[in-house]
């Protein structure tokens, strides 16, 4: 992790032992309001508007620092914690203004970690029923015109101001982290991808696939699996969007296995686990060979992974194969071939 000499050293150094880091972790992972019940858009219903409407980012955008699939195990020496993102960390300077996406209306305005200046929220619900989650805003930077719509639950045009970008408390691989936290919700309470929602950003750089591993038990191996006992392959893959080093997983894996029809193991248009932001997360992400914290980033994902929870690969003795193909939220893709035994 590069950062930066003298004080900056001293304070990244602070910052990565203060307890506020396990604070932020605990706040995005568990705030679950209950006006979140108010969503009613259907990602699925809503397809055809979608690629056809899309909507403006709600700041000018440095890069994206996690998206709603990043692996994230704030631990500190404790006990593994694992969770999805939940949407987007869309980086940009603080002062920045935050603008509406959508209009709609203004259904929350909340510092949800009461007392700590940097969880202040706007929430808006849009004409198609979708919640937008707008995390991390200055609280004294919040227009009057906001809190009145919010007061009386009315609606707000989309580009109309809803506060600045707070400075935030983070140096992490050696750049700023000051960040809008976007989630956006849907029917059933469900974390959707912000990404099928806003206009496509300028990234043209593909997704990179490395380090395969056949996984039996807690054992990873190079190339081979012994016969009898269920095994999974694992394989780590990384993204990039407007960064050199805020590594993000895929968007979209698929996979053939001995020559066959490439199937998907996962698009992430929504989580996994719908209103869930810990469902999964351990059958998807390797999770002893992965990382996801200030200090190291390895999306390292289960092949294996489908929801059911069904075997995968293939049991008979003999050399198999399969192709990898991955994709991210522009359609910037990748393949590689792999070959391991059943002994």
């Amino acid at each position: 992790m590069k950062l930066s000499v003298g004080l900056g050293l001293i304070f990244s150094t602070f910052l990565w032992a203060n307890p506020l880091h396990k604070e932020h972790a605990e706040a995005e992972k568990n705030f679950h309001p209950n006006y979140a019940s108010q969503a009613t858009g259907d990602l699925k219903k809503e397809s055809k508007r979608i690629n056809s409407e899309r909507y403006p980012w709600p700041v000018k955008v440095l890069s994206i620092g996690h998206t709603i699939a990043s692996y994230q195990n704030y631990s500190f020496g404790g006990p593994p914690s694992p969770y999805f993102h939940h949407g987007l960390d869309i980086r940009a300077d603080a002062g920045t203004d935050v603008v509406a996406s959508s209009g709609g209306q203004v259904i929350n305005i909340e510092n949800y970690v009461p007392g700590n200046k940097f969880y202040w929220e706007v929430a808006i619900k849009d004409k198609e029923g979708f919640i937008w989650q707008y995390h991390h805003i200055e609280k004294n930077s919040i227009p009057a015109k906001i809190h009145e719509a919010f007061k009386n639950q009315t609606e707000i045009e989309a580009g109309t101001k809803l506060g600045e970008v707070i400075a935030w408390n983070v140096e992490t691989f050696g750049e700023r982290f000051d960040h809008i936290h976007l989630n956006i919700l849907g029917k059933g309470r469900a974390y959707l991808n912000p990404f099928e929602f806003l206009e496509l950003l300028p990234d043209k750089s593909s997704p990179e696939i490395s380090n395969f591993k056949v996984i039996q038990g807690a054992i990873a191996k190079d190339n081979s699996a012994n016969q009898g006992t269920q095994y999974t392959i694992a394989a780590e893959i990384k993204d990039l969007v407007l960064s050199d080093v805020f590594v993000v997983p895929p968007n979209e894996i698929h996979m053939a296995i001995d020559e066959g029809t490439p199937f998907r193991v996962w698009k992430f248009d929504s989580l996994p686990g719908g209103a869930s932001n810990e469902d999964y997360v351990t059958d998807f992400f390797q999770t002893q060979l992965a990382c996801g914290n200030y200090e190291c980033r390895k999306p390292v994902i289960n092949l294996g992974f489908n929801k059911a929870k069904q075997k995968v690969f293939p049991s008979t003795p003999g050399r198999h194969n399969l192709e990898l193909i991955v994709s991210d939220y522009n359609g910037n893709e990748t393949r590689k071939k792999f070959e391991w035994f059943v002994n």
